[in-house]
């Protein structure tokens, strides 16, 4: 989370059937987007959650572990919770959490099919812009664990913006609105980020 009132660090990593990839040194709260996206799992391994999604959570007064708790939003695979009237300290005009399951069973296709979904809801709920919180970290997992988290991420996005798209031409869907897309990252771990992004980006873009 970035405090004391500096201007949260970002850029742009590329762009992908006109869509802007962005990266950004916030969090979910502090993302000045339409739509962000976090990440929950079942549970944290050490504790309750830490970083961005603690933030998060204390944004919604405490709401975001309890209705966990309640059972309200359980945080499995895939299930999500889409916060349409949140606070005024949240900076995006809406919040969705994207549920991943057991952390013990974490790989990085499942953080690759929660950017898939953030896509595809973003898209169908007709944002321009939107940004995503993988949360890892925040639920325990260690930084050695979650290495190959961004390449998968990003092919995740350029292949959910291309299956849009691809609707878009059989005239079942509307021309995407998504113009910016931006990932997540702590400040620690920003440059290692951005690089690891750009990489895989060229990559797709050489084909």
């Amino acid at each position: 989370m970035i405090s004391g009132g500096r201007v949260p660090e970002q850029q742009t990593l590329g762009s992908w059937r006109g869509v802007s990839l962005d990266i950004a040194a916030w969090d979910g709260v502090a993302a000045e987007v339409d739509l962000s996206f976090a990440c929950m799992f079942t549970r944290e391994r050490d504790g309750g959650p830490r970083g961005g999604l603690a933030h998060l959570d204390h944004a919604l007064s405490g709401m975001l572990l309890r209705a966990r708790d309640e059972g309200v939003f359980q945080g499995t695979s895939m299930e999500t919770l889409l916060i349409s009237q949140p606070p005024a300290s949240i900076a995006a005009r809406a919040v969705m959490v994207i549920g991943m399951g057991e952390p013990s069973a974490w790989l990085p296709a499942v953080t690759a099919g929660a950017v898939a979904t953030a896509v595809r809801a973003a898209m169908q709920l007709g944002v321009a812009s939107a940004a995503f919180a993988p949360s890892l970290l925040d639920a325990g997992l260690a930084p050695g664990e979650t290495a190959g988290a961004g390449p998968e991420m990003m092919k995740a996005v350029t292949r959910a913006i291309d299956a849009q798209a691809s609707m878009a031409t059989y005239g079942l869907v509307p021309t995407p609105s998504l113009r910016r897309w931006v990932f997540d990252v702590g400040a620690a771990g920003y440059a290692a980020a951005a690089e690891a992004f750009q990489a895989t980006l060229a990559q797709l873009k050489a084909g």
